[in-house]
């Protein structure tokens, strides 16, 4: 059920987070901004998102329609179907047209495979690109679940925004230490406040991730996973707790494409699932710009070459967080790939 070919892919963005961190009530808010208009969200189950304030405008099968205009629906069976159905609406003119999607998971979903469909799904590639992914962290009880779950752990790892919620339940310090709990696994992910939810639209969706501030998330990755320099102490925490760690690799000279693809292969092939997120800016031999990566566990999404490099800085960097695997195991591998 492909869209007409004239209906290029809408933006996906992945909404996760663990149970009670505020996923609901940040949806609630958000569906009924009229900033979200044009806006398709997918969610697990109807009677988890509270629908009756939100001015419900009309109903009509699987969906409905907010006073907003987003179309808000339920995964029944596959999210590839569901996503497929939408759009196949959409052509048709049975539902409004919308400009991007935001797909709502579960308190203990692994939001990996998600991804993995979302990114390697060729049914999928016509009709979105996947954008973001968006996690909410409870401030009240984050600093226990990091460490005693790791589902939540890797959602928070896993994410381009962090949304800090119930901070008004909380004093000073208990907020300052979550924040830097989770700046010590995931140091590229801005940290955001939803107070009751309520959250500017544009601060979740606004600017597309990217590597603009790639010098602050390195360095931020090189303070935190470079043992020379000593780790941080909630990085070595959360290190211990679940043996999550985040590091970054760096090559000075252009890198021939091959010996690059060769190894990410190897790697998602030998460490897969425990190569929870990658990031990076490659300086490939014979391309005037940066090649982007964006990989989570055995899945890379497809590498995009950029029209220019954000600075001076022309060295390869990509940022590594990683479960259980050695920052040096990767390094020599890394080094005996390039030669």
């Amino acid at each position: 059920m492909p869209p007409p070919a004239a209906t290029p892919p809408v933006p996906a963005s992945l909404i996760t987070g663990f149970l009670g961190s505020g996923k609901t009530t940040l949806l609630n808010a958000l569906l009924s901004h009229p900033g979200m208009k044009e806006t398709a969200v997918i969610v697990n189950e109807f009677g988890e998102i509270g629908l009756d304030h939100l001015l419900i405008e009309s109903a009509f099968e699987d969906a409905v329609l907010l006073k907003s205009g987003c179309i808000c629906c339920t995964v029944r069976g596959d999210l590839v179907d569901t996503i497929e159905t939408l759009a196949a609406r959409r052509a048709r003119g049975e539902i409004p047209p919308f400009k991007r999607i935001a797909i709502e998971t579960t308190g203990l979903a692994d939001p990996a495979p998600i991804l993995a469909t979302l990114m390697e799904e060729a049914r999928l590639r016509p009709l979105i690109d996947l954008d973001r992914v968006i996690a909410t962290v409870d401030a009240a009880n984050a600093l226990d679940q990091l460490d005693t779950h790791y589902e939540s752990a890797k959602q928070a790892a896993l994410a381009d925004r962090l949304v800090l919620t119930k901070t008004d339940l909380v004093p000073a310090e208990t907020r300052a230490a979550v924040e830097a709990r989770l700046k010590a696994f995931n140091p590229w992910a801005p940290v955001l406040v939803a107070v009751n939810g309520r959250i500017a639209p544009q601060a979740l969706f606004g600017e597309t991730p990217a590597p603009v501030s790639w010098d602050t998330r390195m360095n931020a990755a090189s303070r935190l996973g470079n043992h020379d320099h000593g780790p941080d102490a909630d990085a070595a925490h959360l290190a211990l707790a679940h043996g999550i760690a985040t590091f970054t690799l760096t090559h000075e000279a252009p890198i021939a494409w091959a010996d690059l693809r060769a190894w990410l292969e190897a790697l998602a092939s030998l460490k897969g699932p425990d190569l929870l997120r990658m990031k990076g800016l490659v300086n490939v031999r014979g391309r005037a710009g940066p090649v982007s990566l964006n990989g989570v566990q055995h899945v890379f999404h497809p590498p995009q070459e950029l029209k220019a490099w954000p600075d001076a800085d022309r060295r390869t960097r990509i940022v590594f967080i990683t479960r259980n695997i050695p920052r040096e195991a990767i390094a020599r591998s890394f080094a005996a790939a390039l030669g």
